[in-house]
């Protein structure tokens, strides 16, 4: 009986503290937080991938337009 309730006490500490990590650190377990978002947008331009993307087709990237060019400068 002492093992049971040590090993639950001990899962209920373990999932506590998975869910601090989850909810403060998130990219530490996997899940994209706002951080990282805003900077995977930031990096495509505000544009979501689409199916005709090069990853996808296989197809060169195109250039980039010139308001977005003078942008990154």
């Amino acid at each position: 009986m002492e093992l049971a309730l040590g090993m639950t006490f001990f899962f209920i500490i373990i999932t506590m503290i998975f869910v601090a990590v989850a909810i403060f650190l998130p990219e530490w377990i996997g899940i994209t937080g706002k951080k990282a978002k805003e900077i995977i947008s930031e990096q495509q331009g505000d544009v979501a991938p689409t199916a005709t993307d090069s990853a996808v087709t296989g197809a060169p990237p195109s250039a980039p337009s010139p308001d977005k060019a003078k942008h990154h400068q």
